[in-house]
Order: C-alpha cells, then structure tokens, then sequence
C-alpha cells in the first residue's frame, strides 16, 4: 500500500465504526470501558499522517468520566514522557492517548490544570478558569484563562519553541504591531500572552459594521512588518502545497475525487505560470481569525487592534498573504450579506496591490485547502462542496483575466 492510499485507510479507519473498538483497546489499561463516543475532528496533513480526537463517555466501575481520547497514525517522539498506548489494526500502526496528556506538548497539562494556571499566571491561590480554544494533536493548543476581571492566553508549544515565539512578538511589538504582549516565565513551553480588545471581522461585520475593515487597513498592517522577519526561517504558502491539500480533499470527499484532483492540478499550474512577487516580510497564515478589529476605533492600522498567532511570520510573498484572507474570506457560510460584502471589498482592493490574476489563483488553492476540514467532524459533505465550488470560482475567475 503506498503513501496516499495508507493515509486513506487511515482516514476511513479513524472515522468509521471501527474507531470504537480503537478507544476500547485505548482506554482499557486505564481501567475505563466506553459507553458511547463521538467524533469530534480528523487532523489530516498529507505527507505527515492523521488525528482523531474523539469526545468519550467513559465507565470506571459504576462512576461516569468524560474523557478526550487521540488516535494518531504519527509517530511518538521517542523521549515523551506521555503515557500512551500503542494500537495495530491489521498494518496500520497507531498511537492514542488521553489529553492533555499529548506526547508533543509537554506543557499542556500544566496549561490545562486550573490551580497551576491560578498560581503561576495570575499569582492567586484561586483556581483559574479554562477554555480550550483550539487544540491540533502534536502541534499546538490555545487555552483562556480568566481570573476575575483578568485574561490571559496560553499558547502550547512543541518543545524547543516557545523561546522563537516570544522573541518574534518582542519584534514584532517593537515595530509597532499590534500582536500580544508576552508577560511571565516559560512553563514548559507555554508562552503567556495578555488579552487584546476586539473581534474578528465576520463578528464585528455581524455586529452592524460592515466596512469596518478595509484592504487598506491589511495592507498598512503587512507594510508596517519589519525588515527583520526576512532574516526568520522561510515556510511554504498554502497553495505551494495545493497538491497535497487537493489530495486531503479526495480523502474526505471522496465523491467528489476526480474534480477534486483536477483542480488541484489546475491550480498547481496557474500558480507555476504566475508572478508571486519579490519576497518580503509576510505574516504566513493571515486569516480572519488572525485579525482583531474594534469598530469605531482609528489607529494606525484602522479599526485593528490585534494580529495573531505569529509564529509563522517569515520571508515570503505579499500575494500569499493576501490570497490567504480572501480565501478564508471567500468560503465563509453563506447567509451573511455583510460578510460576503467584506470578502468582496477585500479581493477588490487587494487586486489594486498585487497581480489580481496570481491573487485569484493562490486564493483558489487556499479555498481547496479547507475543503478537507468542512468534513473532519464527520458531518455532511454540503459545506465541502461549497468551498470547492468557491475554490473553482476563483480560478475561473483567475482564467478570466
């Protein structure tokens, strides 16, 4: 079995019926039966290998237990100290494990345990209160901490990352960028952030402000990073790696493959035939989610008051930051005429700073990239085909020009 078609059995294993009898096997050296489970969400990255994380009612005797369970076809680091269990189904070798114990992050049970977050973050023999805002086994994990009126962000790292983090928002904050102030010491490669004001866009456009963000206010942000983050490690831009997310798509569209796959190599080829521009500083993964904005605030960068999540800031292309907005933008649920408009508004002033053709065709690619993840919870397939259906758009649009 080669490459692809291991990680597709991978795929229909982790999201099949199958997978009970994964977190059976996963739970029982704990001394835990499951009562019942749900999937929650499939990280699947080409190349890398797939994750599940399940939602498990578990029986511990007569007393009930909610627990998170990973099933992972990665390999363990060899020196995590994370207890996990190993799991073979037919050739296919797993590893699971119960979060926060994640073999990759080391710090997320320190960051996931109320009474440490209380002492160490907030000095208070209170315990704090935590919300896992985003978790992505063996990558990282975002938690909220609140503590009476006070709120903090932890930010789980890989080990040997998190001192590269705090010294990009230490630069990035010393150009006037209005990314998160780090404040404490390192706890096993948590990084401690302070709460800025605002929302994202979509929220702040549902909230009554449809122009409250304009591309000039993108563009201003991205122009005002500084020469230094040339000097950072390049990464790839999403649609570099268009082939591999077309082929997560085919994965969990698997209808819809064919189109899938010929799209992918569409977009592949108008990328390879258009201009992406010099390389400057970019911030690499510049989605809506990434931006704070206050309506009715004027600062230097308009109504933007936080950019977020900086660690992939690095050498690159203006265009790829862009493209990655508009593509975000571009396949947001339909239904809100105001967020249409925002996307709209942006892909029309961008196309006034980079070659509106290489920025269609590199939205295209970002487009087709977050087809495979409308299907990682395991729902209906309607949401995946409406962001390949935006994805062929684009390009169509691109071809136009």
């Amino acid at each position: 079995m080669d490459g692809p078609s291991r990680e597709a059995a991978a795929v229909g294993l982790l999201t099949g019926p199958d997978a009970g009898t994964l977190l059976r096997r996963a739970l029982r050296p704990a001394g835990l039966a499951v009562h019942r489970w749900t999937l929650r969400r499939v990280h699947h990255r080409p190349g890398a290998g797939a994750t599940a994380i399940y939602d498990v009612a578990a029986l511990a005797g007569a007393r009930r237990a909610a627990e998170t369970v990973c099933v992972s076809t990665v390999p363990v680091p060899l020196l995590s100290p994370a207890p996990v269990v190993r799991l073979r189904h037919r050739d296919l070798e797993l590893v699971a494990w119960r979060h926060p114990h994640d073999p990759w992050l080391p710090g997320l049970p320190w960051a996931s345990s109320p009474g440490h977050v209380g002492r160490a973050v907030f000095g208070s023999g209170e315990p704090a209160a935590l919300t896992t805002l985003s978790y992505r086994p063996g990558r990282r994990a975002v938690v909220r901490a609140v503590l009476g009126s006070e709120v903090r962000y932890l930010k789980v790292l890989r080990a040997g990352r998190a001192e590269g983090l705090v010294d990009r928002h230490r630069l990035l904050l010393g150009a006037g960028l209005p990314v998160p102030e780090p404040v404490g010491a390192l706890v096993d490669d948590v990084v401690v952030l302070r709460a800025l004001p605002g929302a994202p866009p979509p929220v702040a456009a549902r909230d009554g402000d449809a122009a409250a963000l304009l591309p000039a206010h993108v563009l201003a942000l991205l122009d005002a990073l500084p020469a230094q983050v040339l000097a950072l490690p390049a990464r790839p831009a999403w649609t570099d790696r268009v082939l591999d997310y077309g082929r997560a798509a085919a994965v969990a569209l698997p209808e819809e493959a064919d189109r899938i796959r010929e799209l992918a190599r569409a977009v592949d080829e108008a990328r390879a035939a258009t201009g992406p521009g010099p390389v400057v500083p970019v911030h690499g993964d510049l989605h809506e989610a990434n931006l704070l904005v206050t309506p009715g605030t004027e600062g230097p960068f308009g109504p933007v008051t936080g950019l977020l999540d900086v660690e992939t800031a690095g050498p690159g292309h203006r265009v790829d930051d862009l493209a990655c907005l508009a593509g975000h933008l571009a396949v947001l649920p339909a239904g809100s005429a105001r967020t249409a408009a925002t996307a709209r508004r942006m892909l029309a002033g961008f196309d006034e700073a980079v070659d509106p053709t290489a920025l269609r065709v590199r939205a295209a690619g970002v487009a087709l990239s977050l087809v495979a993840g409308a299907r990682r919870s395991g729902g209906p397939p309607d949401r995946a085909r409406q962001r390949l259906a935006v994805a062929e758009r684009l390009l169509a649009e691109a071809r136009a020009r």
